[in-house]
């Protein structure tokens, strides 16, 4: 497991509390952590469609997903991929 008190900064948490966190992540099993990030990915998808979905309230489903795909891949891409000009 990397170590990532260097690339994460926790300014709000405690050394205590931080350890606890890391030690928590490292007893996981593999599949334990595969559920946890497929969790934490679901919700910041239906996070991120919220958020489309207040800033275009009229928005339809295929343009909610392209600009879902804007945020993540980039305007150009996601115009390549939906064929949009």
């Amino acid at each position: 497991m990397r170590d990532t008190r260097s690339t994460v900064a926790l300014s709000d948490t405690s050394a205590a509390a931080h350890e606890v966190y890391v030690r928590t992540l490292a007893e996981m099993t593999p599949g334990q952590r595969v559920r946890l990030a497929a969790a934490l990915w679901e919700t910041a998808h239906s996070l991120q469609r919220a958020a489309i979905r207040r800033g275009n309230p009229d928005a339809d489903e295929a343009e909610i997903a392209f600009q879902i795909a804007v945020t993540r891949f980039g305007a150009e891409l996601a115009r390549t991929v939906y064929r949009r000009a």
